[in-house]
């Protein structure tokens, strides 16, 4: 989830994320004066947290400046919940990522994939493609993530998380908008 929404933000900003430096491939634009990275970890997703800290020491980030977008199996499939902190629940990227920052007060994006049947394997389910039907959904979904992304970045979080948090999750038939 965490890189189709980056490939989608690429393709929004006209960015080209292929450049390889800390354990990632990223890219780089420019929005309103201030220069952002789209970054996606190569290590396992359960080690990601390594490069999350090699980028927030290279560019002197504080946790606060950085927006980690990931699957949730806690939320209804087509969720999206911004967060200025919280904890990892079952993710093990998250986990990570909260291990190697030593915090878990940095923003985060939630994108719910919860079709609201009881996984007993849940490596083998996130892991799986979606069915057809439930791939809109996702679709329709990534594809509010530019708008939220532009909102956060020019209206803060508080005011991101109060017009966005409030939409219930798309349906496949739905419009986004």
């Amino acid at each position: 989830m965490g890189f189709m929404s980056i490939d989608r933000l690429a393709e929004n900003f006209n960015v080209k994320v292929g450049k390889s430096k800390n354990s990632s491939v990223y890219g780089e634009f420019n929005f309103k004066g201030k220069r952002h990275y789209l970054i996606k970890p190569m290590t396992f997703m359960n080690l990601s947290g390594k490069s999350v800290k090699k980028w927030v020491n290279e560019k002197k980030a504080t946790p606060e400046e950085i927006l980690i977008v990931y699957d949730d199996i806690d939320l209804p499939l087509g969720t999206l919940r911004l967060r200025k902190e919280g904890g990892a629940g079952t993710h093990k990227g998250m986990i990570s990522i909260i291990e190697e920052l030593r915090t878990e007060k940095f923003p985060r994006l939630r994108v719910g994939i919860n079709n609201g049947e009881k996984y007993y394997n849940l490596a083998d389910f996130v892991l799986s493609a979606f069915p057809e039907k439930e791939f809109e959904i996702i679709k329709k979904t990534i594809d509010t993530i530019p708008e939220i992304i532009i909102s956060l970045l020019s209206l803060g979080i508080e005011k991101t998380m109060t017009k966005f948090n409030k939409r219930k999750p798309l349906l496949a038939d739905e419009s986004v908008g």
